[in-house]
Formats: C-alpha cells, structure tokens, sequence
C-alpha cells in the first residue's frame, strides 16, 4: 500500500508505517499503527472485531482484548496531537468505524474526495441481531434433530449445555443452532472460544471482549460484566470449557442470576454441573451395522456415509459410492464409531489408498488395541487408533523422532528440533533426512511459506506422540532452555535488523515460547529458565501486540524472582523493553523503568540504561508532563548515542521530536524528526520515501 492518508492536522504515510501531526511523527505502537491504518482506509465502515483479528493478527492465537487496549492507544494520540475533532466511533458490541474525512493521496498527488458515512448511526443496530459467528466452509450433515432438540431446549431452559467425546462436533453444532436461533435474541448471537485458553482467570475477559464490555481495573471483572449483561437479551455460546470448567460454570451461574434474558449455550466434554442447567449429549452421527449398508442407496441413509462420500468427493481424486463399495464405507464408518472428525482424518488416505486397504488398516489396528470390541469406542481410542496405524509403520529411529517433536508447539525450525532432541540415538546431522521422511509419511507437515521452512505436528498427532515420549523431562527442559538461548539472541538481533526481517525469523516460536513458559513455571520446571525466558522475550510479545499475554508472565515471573535473582535479570525483567505492557496511564511504568535504569547504571551497561530511560519518557510523553519526558528523553539519547546505528537510536530521537512537538518548537521536532528516518534508513526500514518527510 502506497497510499497516504490525510485528516485533521494528521498524515497517516502506509508504506512507511508512520503517523504525522503538523508533520512532525507522533509515536504510536507497531499493532495500533495496523489498526488505525485499516480503519482510516475503510473510514466510514464498520470495521469487526473479527475482521481486525484476521487483519492485524493473520494466523496467531491472541485475546481480543488486545484490540481494546491499542484503539485506547489510537484515541490517546489522536486526542493529545489532533484540533479535537471526534475521529473514532465505537459500535458497541461490534467493531470501529472511522468518522472523521479522510483524503486519499497517492502517487504524490493529493486526490480529494467527499467522505460521507453512508452507514447507518451506530445507534440503529441496537436491537437488530448481531453475531461473530464464523462462516462455514463445509455443510453440515446429518444434525437436523440435534438442531431442533437445542432449540426446543433454550425455549424452556436458560443454560444448555452440549457435551460429547471429542471431534463429535459439538462446537460446528453450538454455531449452527446460534445462527438458526438470531432473530430470537434481538441483542444478538455471541460465541465465546475457550480452546486457546491456558489461564482460566483469563475465561472473563475473553467473555467481557466478545460482547463488547470494557472491564474497569477498579471493579471485579465478573460484575462489571454482569453489570453490562442486565439488560441485554441475547445467546451466549461458550464453546470449548473442558479445560477451564470451573471457572466457566461460576461465570455461567452468576450471569443466570443477574441477568434475567441472557441465554447460555455451553459445549463441554462434562457438564458444568450447576443449577438449572439442561444437558444434551450429542451422539455420534449413525453408521450402518453389518449388512445395513448391501447398497450405495440404502448406505446413503446414514449420516456417517454421507458425511465421507461428500469429504470424498471434495477430495477430487474418483472416489464415487458405488453398490461395489457400498459395504467397505459402511464399515469404514462404523468402525470410527460415526465420530466426524475422525471420518475426516480418515478420508484424505483415500488420496494414497484405495478405499478396501484404508478399511483393512483400521479393522487390523482396531482388533489390536480393543481385543475386537468396536461398539463402544471412544473417540480419543479411535483417534489413537487412526494415528498407531501409521505410527506402526515407522522404524524406530522415527518413531523416537515423533514423540520428541511433542515438546514443540506450533511449526518449528529444522535448527531449533536440531537443538532439542538430537541425542545418541540420532544425530543432528540424520535429522533433516528423517523429519523428511514423515512428512511423507503425512504425519509431519511442513510449512514452506516463509524465508525458512518449519515443521510441525497436527494436535492429535502431538497428543499422541506425547504419550510415546519416554525422556519427558529431560525434553521438556531441553526446549526450554533452548528457547530461551534463542530469544536472547533475537534481543541483541532486533536493535539492527529491519523489523519485518525479525518478525519472520521470531514471530513463528510463539507457541513455543507459551509452551516453555508453562513448563518453566509448573510444577515439574525450573523457575530459574522461566525468568530467562521472560527476560529475553519482551520484545516479541511487544512487536506482535500481545500486551495482556506479556504482562501475565512478567507479573509471574516478578513474583517468582527473589532476592537471590541477578541484578541483570532483576533489570531486565522491570525493562518491559517496548514498554507496552501496562495499562495506559499507570505509573507503574514509570516506576518500574527508573528501577530498571537504577539496576543497570550499577551495573556499568549504559545502552540498557539509556533504553528504559527512554521508556520512562516516553510514559510521560503527554502535553501535562512534557519537560519531565524530554529531560529523560534527552538522558537516554546521550546514553546510547555512542552505539551507532540502532533502533532504539532512532526511537529516542523520534519520542524526542513529539516532545518538541507537545512544546510547539516545529523546527526543532521536524529537525530531531529527520535524523531519526536517517536512522531507520540506514536500518533498512520503511521505503524511500523516508526522505520525502
């Protein structure tokens, strides 16, 4: 995009990610830039919360608050700079849209045009129904009665709840029945996903974000949304609770106490086990017994066949039912106990096998694991089943290699699974030759996309080989370890390598480093690699947003650290690095950055102390406490003026100049405004154009 943007007093420059007032760079975060940049492109529309997930996140577990803390951020700057003119509009339960006029320039011709909001006020989708309900890119087959049993339920009940084994499909259920249920529930349809969540503390502002709530750091999170609840009529759809069930069924019993017209559809493996709770176990789709299915025709009855003959199908490799095979799917079906999701791991190897030898690989590896009873199956048995039948085929090298992979979350490098689980019974040099071997084995998938190419395991592959890991421990702190030597390399990296460069190289070990972290600080880790791990992985959560995240694991691992911990680490865990941590406003930056600036001037390292000094200006970077900031920002750029060339050079220089700015010298900040793009040029960030400022 090589737009710019103008509105008030502000040029809003794409290609070099930069906001300026009255032409000075006001400084403002890498993910707030995103989300201002997105809704000043689509002003006038009502930008989603989920669109700005997808847009500003592509691919990354995150918590939606995140997107309320840095539009806080957009406001924050627009306000202080701006002519104060309103440019943000907040449609509650759903997204942004940007009011202000906006011209488009381009090509360095400013082309001006009429912006009006053609939308409707954001007050008119006030009792229209609403919902963040995901499309579906697949029919779904055979669950017309359970349709109709959940709806007929929230007519009588309040608090409904799915349970089922896994991969039965509760979830594709739960959104299916909201989307039918919409036009009963004029607040809207919402749906809450607890699978990513590790933290069951967090299970209320995932809830609070999902509708719309902002929670207030003086009230208890559960009234303030309960608060907020009271007089909405809408279906709430917490999906996923297994891992959290506790603390979603206090949530779930105080919201059906204070709040007479919300309705909750929960999915859970077990039922919350609360009053006036309904449950409704979802069953698996029906499969033909033996010689109910002589026929294509009469196989077609069943759900379970349809569902493989339409995936099938999808595949576009001939497969067609036929009387021939009529029976062979039929058994196929039963024997994976109907279960949808394990239908769907088993359809792909149709692309490799014809579909007699899929049927034969189950029914052997079956009889193996259940002695020949297959009625009653579970669905993790059946899962497990489907996954030893390949595993069986490994050789034993492989097979080491399998279960070593479990430690890794998400796709990984070939480098770092080198690191970890190289041992006597492999060589570091053997490894890319076996992992190359499994992924034509399908049980490795490799992810070419980016500038190097990583590895990873689907989650039931991982569950499984994790069972198969006989030197858990040692694994466990391998990897941990490992990341955490690789995060401080990433920290000496960041200060001179273009941003969008590290980004690609770090941003992808995010899993892993959440997976660390939960080892490090559990019960069978060493708290000692988690302070390392949280000392040296500031800056990715900064760069990917990830504020809340990010503060969890600095407040942990500040509560584990004692007096013994290191002076170093004991600055490096107060630096916060990007500074973005805290909530907006809390002094505790402040306080927690000349701490830090304490600890590393005791320690002789001037670049580090100059660093959180330039965090603590920054925190005081605002119109009311302009002198304050620019005497520390002026500290900090003598500190680390002497190390050449490098981002946090740059950054001083630039928090410098909005502080000229907040002053009213113009020359002065448009002067301090030019040696930092000298900086970042000589970074290799931004594009040419820098020089055009």
């Amino acid at each position: 995009m090589s737009e710019a943007f103008a509105f008030g007093p502000f040029r809003l420059l794409a290609a070099r990610r930069e906001l300026l007032a009255h032409g000075v760079p006001v400084t403002l975060g890498q993910r707030a830039f995103e989300i201002l940049l997105l809704l000043v492109s689509r002003h006038g529309q009502l930008v989603t919360k989920d669109e700005l997930m997808a847009e500003i996140w592509p691919g990354v577990v995150v918590e939606e608050n995140n997107i309320q803390v840095h539009i806080s951020a957009v406001r924050k700057v627009l306000a202080a700079a701006g002519d104060g003119d309103r440019y943000l509009l907040t449609v509650a339960g759903r997204g942004y849209r940007f009011v202000a006029p906006v011209t488009r320039e381009s090509a360095g011709e400013v082309k001006a045009a009429a912006v009006a909001d053609q939308s409707a006020p954001a007050g008119a989708d006030i009792g229209a129904a609403t919902n963040n309900l995901p499309q579906q890119l697949t029919s779904l087959i055979g669950r017309e009665a359970d349709l109709a049993e959940i709806k007929a339920r929230l007519s009588d009940h309040r608090l409904v709840t799915l349970t089922g084994s896994g991969g039965v499909g509760k979830t594709r259920l739960s959104i299916e029945a909201g989307r039918s249920l919409l036009d009963r529930y004029p607040d809207g349809v919402w749906l809450a996903e607890l699978a990513p969540l590790n933290d069951a503390q967090l299970v209320t502002s995932i809830i609070a974000d999902v509708l719309g709530i902002s929670l207030s750091a003086t009230t208890s999170a559960l009234d303030t949304l309960t608060s907020g609840l009271k007089t909405k009529r809408l279906l709430l759809i917490i999906d996923n609770c297994e891992h959290v069930i506790a603390e979603a069924a206090r949530i779930a019993e105080a919201l059906m106490r204070s709040c007479p017209d919300l309705s909750i559809l929960a999915s859970s493996r077990e039922r919350m086990a609360i009053a006036g709770e309904s449950v409704i176990r979802v069953p698996s789709l029906a499969a033909p017994q033996p010689g109910e299915a002589a026929t294509a025709e009469r196989a077609r009855d069943y759900a379970a066949v349809r569902l493989f003959v339409e995936r099938a199908n999808a595949l576009g490799c001939g497969f067609a039912l036929s009387d021939a095979n009529a029976a062979t799917v039929a058994s196929i079906c039963r024997r994976l106990d109907g279960i949808p999701l394990a239908i769907e791991l088993a359809v792909p190897r149709l692309k490799v096998l014809p579909v007699d030898k899929l049927a034969r690989g189950l029914d052997e590896r079956f009889r193996l694991l259940t002695g020949g009873s297959r009625t009653a199956l579970p669905r993790q048995q059946t899962l497990h089943a489907l996954i030893d039948w390949s595993y069986g085929l490994l050789s034993d090298v492989e097979k080491t290699l399998l279960a070593r992979l479990s430690v890794f979350l998400g796709e990984t490098t070939l480098a770092s699974i080198s690191a970890v689980v190289a041992g006597e019974e492999m060589s570091p040099e053997q490894i890319g030759d076996l992992l190359l071997s499994l992924v034509e084995k399908s049980l490795v998938h490799a992810d070419l996309g980016g500038g190097e190419c990583r590895y990873g395991l689907l989650e039931s592959t991982r569950y499984f080989s994790a069972e198969k890991l006989v030197d858990a421990p040692i694994l466990r702190r391998r990897h941990a370890e490992h990341f955490a030597a690789r995060f401080a390399q990433a920290t000496q990296a960041w200060e001179t390598t273009a941003t969008r460069e590290w980004i690609a190289s770090y941003a992808p070990d995010i899993d892993n480093l959440r997976g660390a972290l939960d080892w490090a600080f559990g019960a069978d880790g060493d708290v000692a690699v988690g302070i390392d791990l949280v000392a040296h992985s500031h800056l990715l959560w900064a760069e990917l947003g990830l504020m809340l995240e990010h503060r969890h694991w600095v407040v942990a691992a500040l509560e584990k650290a004692g007096n013994g911990t290191p002076p170093k680490k004991a600055a490096q865990l107060l630096s916060w690095q990007a500074g973005d941590v805290r909530e907006l406003d809390d002094p505790a930056d402040y306080e927690e950055a000349m701490r830090a600036a304490d600890l590393y001037r005791k320690l002789g390292d001037s670049f580090h102390e100059g660093r959180v000094l330039l965090r603590a200006g920054t925190a005081r970077l605002s119109p009311d406490c302009a002198e304050e900031s620019e005497r520390l920002l002026r500290e900090a750029h003598a500190l680390v003026r002497p190390f050449g060339t490098t981002k946090t050079l740059a950054r001083c220089l630039s928090a410098l100049a909005s502080a000229r700015l907040f002053a009213g010298d113009l020359p002065d900040a448009h002067s301090l405004h030019r040696q930092a793009l000298d900086v970042y040029r000589d970074l290799g960030e931004g594009s040419d154009d820098h020089a055009n400022s």
